[in-house]
């Protein structure tokens, strides 16, 4: 499931579904994929790069939607709050790689051009 993310002027569709980290890994064993997760802050202008440039990047796009389940989760409301101490998460942005059972598998801190998280996340699932 695409979710759209309005930016300015600019409709932008990313590979994050809308729902739980519950339904997160249920979907991740379903369709026995990887989790990443990205943990974010409003006011995070690192965060707001991610945005613009590597979740909106076509190979970044189609990487999350064959490999991967994916959800954004603001680290200061409701349950991305309590996901963001869980994992002690404590700068933005914060990518995180889970296995579908749960188990973190990596996790990364700050703005990752298209290429580094494709490079890295690639790496993780190999």
């Amino acid at each position: 499931m695409l979710t759209t993310l309005f930016f300015g002027f600019l409709l932008i569709d990313t590979p994050f579904i809308n729902g739980s980290v519950d339904d997160l890994f249920s979907a991740a064993r379903e369709q026995n994929k990887v989790v990443i997760v990205d943990v974010y802050t409003e006011w995070c202008g690192p965060c707001k790069l991610m945005d613009r440039q590597t979740w909106s990047n076509s190979k970044v796009t189609s990487f999350l939607n064959n490999k991967a389940v994916s959800i954004k989760l603001d680290a200061e409301k409701g349950e991305g709050r309590r996901f963001a101490q869980k994992y002690n998460v404590v700068a933005y942005p914060c990518v995180l790689i889970f296995n579908s059972d749960g188990e973190l598998i990596d996790r990364r801190i700050g703005f990752l051009p298209p290429r580094e998280f494709l490079y890295w996340a690639g790496q993780k699932l190999d």
